[in-house]
């Protein structure tokens, strides 16, 4: 596989207030295959285009929107013979404070926008452009205010989208029905399972077939945590149960958890229980 070109943000943004507007045509559309720091959202206004993302190649008309997070390497390609025109919003999540994942999660790969909601989402597209373009004194704070209502309509929309979510049997929505999603889930399981082996970022992310650094982003959305804090909460959890319940010496109950080092161990521990593992013994 290609290895993605890298945007990074403060290449392409302002320090200060990390956002960024444009209106993309057949022209001007980046063909290459690359990745981005921030986050994007693209909104189909004009024709049609073809988005090449995790293996699928997913053609994108007038109502659609498709959601990029950061790090996952894709590309756009324009349809021969067609035309096509669309709006490239690109922000970091801490414009919003870091805290909107939840809502963009479910717009990946993409969303078709009802007619009804197209007219919202324009209309928000229309004013954010206005403000970033005439800049005038606290058009970071309208900006904001829209693009949180545009992410809040998104999401709202996307729960009403049968054709991109998946129900079990009672009704009841899953997380299944993304692919990355599933694989991702795939691999929660297998660390539960092989707590005591070495789980390193890589090996984990290469189960999922996902690179490293989206890995990490889609994890921590999912779980709440990074990668590596879940896991040492795991095995603290663990460790807890089994100095509690067991004679096994912190040493073996070191190496059982998978922590493989006792001074990182007794460490982690600490810093998680405000207690050293013997402390903690004792104290039960």
């Amino acid at each position: 596989m290609l290895t993605p070109l890298i945007y990074y943000y403060m290449d392409m943004m302002e320090a200060d207030f990390p956002f960024k507007m444009e209106l993309r045509t057949k022209e001007t559309i980046n063909c290459q295959y690359h990745a981005h720091e921030h986050l994007q959202l693209c909104y189909i206004t004009k024709g049609i285009c073809m988005h090449h993302v995790e293996g699928q190649s997913l053609a994108l008309v007038k109502g659609d929107l498709m959601a990029i997070p950061p790090f996952l390497a894709h590309r756009i390609e324009p349809v021969e013979g067609q035309e096509v025109e669309l709006v490239q919003l690109d922000y970091m999540p801490v414009v919003l404070g870091g805290k909107e994942e939840d809502l963009v999660f479910p717009l990946f790969p993409k969303i078709r926008i009802s007619p009804r909601n197209q007219i919202v989402i324009e209309e928000l597209l229309n004013n954010m452009k206005t403000e970033h373009e005439k800049r005038e004194q606290g058009y970071q704070h309208v900006i904001k205010g829209d693009l949180l209502k545009l992410l809040v309509t998104l999401f709202r929309e996307s729960k009403e989208n049968t054709a991109l979510r998946h129900t079990d049997q009672g009704g009841h929505e899953t997380l299944e029905g993304n692919s990355s999603r599933r694989l991702l889930l795939d691999t929660v399981r297998y660390i539960h399972e092989n707590l005591h082996e070495t789980l390193s970022l890589d090996d984990i992310a290469r189960r999922a077939a996902l690179s490293p650094n989206y890995y990490s982003y889609m994890f921590k959305v999912l779980k709440g945590q990074t990668f590596v804090q879940y896991i040492n909460d795991l095995r603290i959890r663990k460790a807890m149960d089994l100095l509690c319940e067991t004679d096994l010496s912190t040493t073996q109950i070191c190496f059982d958890t998978g922590f493989n080092n006792t001074s990182h161990f007794h460490r982690v521990f600490k810093k998680s229980t405000g207690l050293t593992p013997l402390q903690y013994r004792s104290g039960k």
